[in-house]
């Protein structure tokens, strides 16, 4: 007997890796709103290192967002005092690096990133992490085409 329309789409990888990511996606997104930021915030600033400063285009490269897309954000962590302003280079290219309260919830991130990824991954060995790796690479490659 074949297993209604639903079940086969309930049951196909596709529908697995949307479930997946977007379990995935829910995860990362509580300790965001516990510390104070939004769906987006932790791209900029786990893209920023330490004390080092980023230009406003190489951030805006990183994490995929406009310049028109990116000031608001920054306003926003600004006022969080998790990130500073500055001119680099003494050229007056705007850019931006974290704050001692921004390298921390830096870390929290981190952490939070590091446990998710043991949890999903604790019962393979290396060489099945890696395979798993590489095959959502390629569904990546391929999804975005």
């Amino acid at each position: 007997m074949i297993a209604p329309m639903h079940a086969r789409i309930a049951n196909s990888t596709l529908y697995r890796l949307i479930e997946a990511g977007q379990l995935a996606r829910s995860a990362l997104l509580h300790p965001l709103v516990n510390l104070g930021l939004q769906p987006g915030d932790d791209a900029i600033i786990l893209s920023l290192k330490k004390k080092k400063p980023l230009s406003d285009a190489r951030l805006g490269a990183l994490t995929g967002l406009t310049p028109y897309q990116l000031q608001p954000r920054l306003d926003r962590l600004v006022a969080l005092s998790m990130i500073q302003r500055l001119s680099m280079d003494n050229e007056r290219i705007p850019a931006t690096r974290l704050t001692a309260r921004g390298r921390q919830v830096r870390r929290t991130l981190r952490e939070v990133w590091h446990q998710l990824e043991q949890a999903l991954t604790h019962d393979l060995d290396p060489t099945h992490q890696k395979i798993l790796r590489k095959t959502l690479k390629r569904i990546i490659r391929l999804l975005s085409l």
